[in-house]
């Protein structure tokens, strides 16, 4: 008797978490925040097209959608509440164990992508809401040489050590980016996907280019991580020896707790067609980055921030200079564009963001490689 209610009970229970199975599978995955952002970005241009309201337009295109709703209304907030991990549950461990309760900034968001985007997700994230500056405290090493664990003798007084600590201060600027599209491209029946990879795009390239350069700071934009940073010299001869020289040689001049590499896209493939084990690696294609350079940075102490509310704004009348470098070259010689006579919209997008490195010796470089 007692064997066979032992066999009902566990029947049961295995019904119980085949049930529990089929549950979790009939759950919608929820929607990555870039799909809202770009939905009211699109709500904006039709409202402003139509001359209405971008609410109206939201309720009309996506009825139901309230993630669209709320970042229409406050798209830090709507960010905020979507970073936020969920509660734990005895259920639900897999799921809820790998959660990051991290606010990621909107520029992270829309352009996940982007070098900016991968190392701002494994680095350290703060907010440059209403702040003229924010310090970002690090250990001083000359002050504090180890705080090691030690193991005194039974009835040995414990050693005292002192906390050095110094800091380096993130201050925010303003990241302009300027997208310019056709009117038509709005009534698009793929317009969500077309806008989406050009916003994408636009994004990526505009912050991954500054970050990576070797251009010091300025009143105007932040410093690229490589200023100031003498590059290794490049190992000879190519093949497989020279790439696993190189990576060695960038691996031993930063002392990194999350050693990633950035490469162009074709040295990339290079790489792991020539070492197939650095699969194992991390190595984030930077297609910013100069031909045969590589980088290798200390993910761990890479600082960004954001602000909480970013500007966008849509234009049809303005005259644009054809031109994406800087500075923008004088607007009376100039070749510029119209937009009301060429039926062109421009989306701009004003965001508080920075970045920086915790310490230094934190990024090496090495340019022309030969494999």
């Amino acid at each position: 008797m007692d064997h066979q209610l032992a066999r009902v009970e566990r029947a049961l229970s295995e019904q119980k978490h085949l049930l529990i199975s089929l549950e979790r599978r009939g759950r919608k995955r929820a929607k990555a925040p870039q799909q809202a952002i770009i939905r009211a970005a699109i709500c904006r241009v039709h409202a402003f097209l139509g001359k209405t309201d971008a609410d109206q337009v939201a309720a009309s295109l996506y009825p139901g959608d309230a993630d669209v709703s709320r970042a229409l209304s406050d798209i830090g907030g709507f960010l905020k509440a979507r970073a936020a991990a969920p509660p734990a549950t005895t259920d639900d461990a897999a799921s809820w164990g790998i959660v990051q309760p991290a606010f990621a900034g909107v520029l992270e968001v829309i352009a996940p992508q982007s070098v900016y985007s991968a190392l701002a997700s494994r680095g350290l994230r703060i907010s440059l809401a209403g702040v003229s500056s924010v310090p970002v405290p690090r250990r001083d090493d000359s002050v504090t040489p180890t705080m090691a664990g030690v193991f005194p003798g039974e009835g040995d007084p414990i050693p005292v050590r002192r906390v050095g600590l110094s800091s380096n201060v993130i201050r925010p600027f303003i990241a302009k980016i300027l997208t310019i599209f056709s009117a038509e491209l709005a009534k698009h029946s793929n317009v969500e996907a077309i806008l989406s990879a050009i916003i994408r795009e636009d994004t990526a390239e505009a912050l991954d280019s500054v970050m990576l350069s070797d251009e010091a700071a300025t009143a105007a934009a932040p410093g690229g991580l490589l200023a100031g940073v003498v590059p290794l010299t490049p190992t000879g001869g190519g093949g497989a020896a020279a790439l696993a020289r190189d990576l060695g040689a960038l691996a031993a001049a930063i002392d990194a707790d999350d050693l990633v590499y950035l490469m162009p896209p074709a040295e990339r493939i290079r790489a792991l067609t020539l070492a197939p084990g650095l699969a194992a690696a991390t190595i984030i294609a930077a297609p910013t980055l100069a031909a045969g350079t590589v980088v290798a940075i200390d993910a761990a102490a890479f600082v960004s921030g954001e602000g909480d509310a970013p500007q966008f704004d849509i234009s049809d009348k303005a005259v644009v200079v054809n031109d994406d470098g800087l500075p923008v070259p004088d607007f009376a010689t100039a070749s510029t564009v119209s937009l009301w006579q060429m039926r062109l919209l421009g989306l701009r997008m004003l965001q508080q963001v920075s970045w920086g490195l915790r310490s230094a010796g934190s990024v090496a470089y090495t340019e022309a490689v030969t494999w």
